[in-house]
C-alpha cells in the first residue's frame, strides 16, 4: 500500500529533476540534445511497445523531427530563391490543410507579412533574411498538432483490430505545437521589424528564442515521458 501510494510521487520527483539537468546540461550543444531527444522517444516506444496510442504519438514526433532535419538539409542547397519558394508553396498547403485549426491564424498571419517582406525585399534588392525557415518550421508544428488531433481516426482506419483511443499525452502535444507554432510567428515579426521598418537594435525574441526553445523542448520530453509513465505504472504495480 505504501509503495503503490508513495512510489509514483518518488519516480516523478527524480523524472523532474533529471530532465531539468538534461535541459541544462545539453544547453547549447543542439546536436546532443538532438541525441538525448530521439534516445528517449526510442526508450518510450520500447517500453511503451504494447500500448498502440503512445507508439502513434511517438511515431508522429519522429515523423515531425524527420521532416525538420530534411527540411534542412534542403535549406543548405545552392537552390536559394526555388527552395524559399517551394517552402512558402508547403506552407500555404499546410495551412489550407488545417485551415478548421484556430492556431491557422498563426501561420497566415505568418505568411502574409512575410511573402509581403520578401517582394518588399526584392524590390529594393535587399538581401533577404531566411524567415521562410522559420515559416516551414511554423508549418511543420501545426501540421503534427494536426495529427495529434486526428490521430485516433487515422490509426483506427490503418489498424480496425487495435483499440486505438485519445490519450493525454494527444492533447499535451497538441498544445504544445501550437505554442512552438507561436513562438516561430514572434521570431518572423522581429525579423520584419528590424528588416523592413530598420529597427535593428530590436532582438529581444532573437536573443532569448535558444533559451525558450531548449525550455520548450525539455518539457516535450518530460511530458512525453511523464504522460508514457503514467499509463504504464498502474500495471507495474500490479505485477
Amino acid at each position: 500500500m505504501l509503495l503503490s501510494h508513495y512510489l509514483p510521487k518518488l519516480i516523478t520527483a527524480l523524472l523532474g529533476g533529471l530532465f531539468i539537468f538534461a535541459g541544462m546540461y545539453t544547453f547549447g550543444n543542439p546536436l546532443l540534445f538532438d541525441r538525448l531527444f530521439i534516445c528517449i522517444l526510442v526508450f518510450t516506444a520500447i517500453v511503451c511497445r504494447k500500448n498502440i496510442n503512445v507508439l502513434g504519438v511517438v511515431i508522429i514526433l519522429v515523423l515531425q523531427r524527420l521532416v525538420e532535419e530534411t527540411a534542412w538539409s534542403i535549406s543548405e542547397l545552392e537552390f536559394t530563391d526555388l527552395i524559399k519558394a517551394s517552402f512558402y508553396l508547403l506552407s500555404i498547403a499546410v495551412y489550407w490543410k488545417i485551415k478548421y485549426d484556430k492556431a491557422s491564424r498563426l501561420l497566415l498571419l505568418s505568411l502574409i507579412i512575410s511573402i509581403s517582406a520578401e517582394f518588399y525585399w526584392i524590390f529594393y534588392q535587399i538581401i533577404a533574411p531566411e524567415i521562410y525557415w522559420y515559416i516551414s518550421l511554423q508549418s511543420s508544428y501545426l501540421f503534427a498538432r494536426h495529427l495529434f488531433f486526428m490521430r485516433v481516426a487515422y490509426m483506427s482506419d490503418l489498424l480496425p483490430k487495435q483499440k486505438v483511443e485519445s490519450v493525454n499525452l494527444d492533447w499535451q502535444m497538441y498544445k504544445l505545437n501550437a505554442l512552438f507554432a507561436a513562438l516561430q510567428m514572434f521570431m518572423i515579426i522581429e525579423y520584419i521589424i528590424r528588416g523592413v521598418f530598420d529597427y535593428t537594435k530590436v532582438m529581444l525574441i532573437w536573443t532569448s528564442y535558444p533559451y525558450l526553445a531548449q525550455l520548450c523542448y525539455t518539457y516535450l520530453i518530460w511530458i512525453v515521458f511523464y504522460e508514457s509513465y503514467k499509463l504504464l505504472i498502474p500495471k507495474l504495480l500490479r505485477a
